[in-house]
């Protein structure tokens, strides 16, 4: 496999026109059905430098799937085993026995949680850090193939690094901000980041989330907004305020006072979307 991912590599050093390179790579690389650390960094560093085959559609969706192979499908969620499963039961009544004769539990080898094993199997930062640098390295805002990784990422992982959340959402306010333009690759990233599993409150929408959201319906007027704009603005405001609060299928006098607060900016088609999406909710409710 070394000379095929060799010889792959050449092509695309010296930008050969043969669209060859990238079927040659995608065919050394995934011989195995997956991608190794090894194999990712490579993929990375070609992009990294700035010598990926601009000209080659399908350089951007390898990159895309190999990235969201290494750093979320072959991260597999831990099972227990089964020994877990089928405890020792007589091993657990000398101990309580012990426990009662004693006074005391003999020491025992913490074993780590089943939430424990699955945050170890998470992007860390280092993993994270990697990946921001790489899409940083030019110093411009990120391109859509770029925003695609970042996508595909949140839409599939339990959990992410603070650094590559934040790194996200400023990447995405730039890349709004640099056009003012809110477009449809841009909606879908924003889905994915507050609705997928790895969203800051898993089904809801926090304050935080929703603050920039907030703040990207104001920046970019309603002609620049992507069509499934409106209709993802009201139902992540409308989730934030029904449901991320302390009050369930309602809006609070706080959250009435911060809602207002929004409103008072300006009418958008968004927030109009919002004001009918509520009206239906809460007469749901009652």
């Amino acid at each position: 496999m070394a000379s095929w991912v060799s010889r792959a590599l050449a092509d695309i050093e010296s930008h050969t026109e043969n669209a060859s390179g990238v079927a040659a790579l995608r065919a050394a690389m995934m011989q195995d059905g997956v991608i190794g650390q090894a194999e990712a960094q490579t993929l990375i560093a070609i992009h990294r430098a700035g010598k990926r085959p601009s000209g080659e559609a399908g350089w951007a969706d390898f990159f895309v799937e190999a990235m969201t192979d290494y750093y979320a499908l072959t991260r597999e969620v831990p099972h227990y085993s089964q020994a877990e499963l089928n405890p020792n039961w007589c091993h657990a009544i000398k101990r309580t026995l012990d426990a009662l004769t004693f006074d005391m539990l003999p020491d025992v080898a913490e074993q780590p949680s089943y939430q424990e094993r699955l945050a170890a199997l998470g992007v860390t930062e280092s993993d994270a850090q990697v990946l921001i640098d790489a899409f940083t390295a030019d110093g411009m805002a990120l391109d859509s193939t770029e925003l695609r990784v970042l996508t595909s990422l949140f839409a599939r992982a339990n959990v992410y690094p603070a650094n590559l959340r934040t790194f996200a959402w400023r990447a995405l306010q730039a890349s709004v901000l640099a056009d003012e333009t809110i477009q449809g690759h841009e909606v879908t990233l924003i889905r994915s980041m507050i609705m997928g599993p790895a969203s800051l409150a898993g089904i809801a929408v926090d304050r935080t989330e929703a603050e920039m959201l907030c703040a990207l319906d104001q920046a970019v007027p309603d002609s620049q907004k992507d069509p499934n704009w409106t209709n993802l603005f009201a139902q992540a405001i409308g989730n934030h305020l029904l449901f991320a609060g302390g009050t369930p299928g309602r809006i609070d006098a706080s959250e009435r006072m911060w809602l207002n607060e929004k409103l008072s900016r300006g009418p958008t088609a968004a927030t109009k979307a919002l004001e009918t999406f509520l009206a239906a909710e809460i007469a749901s409710n009652v």
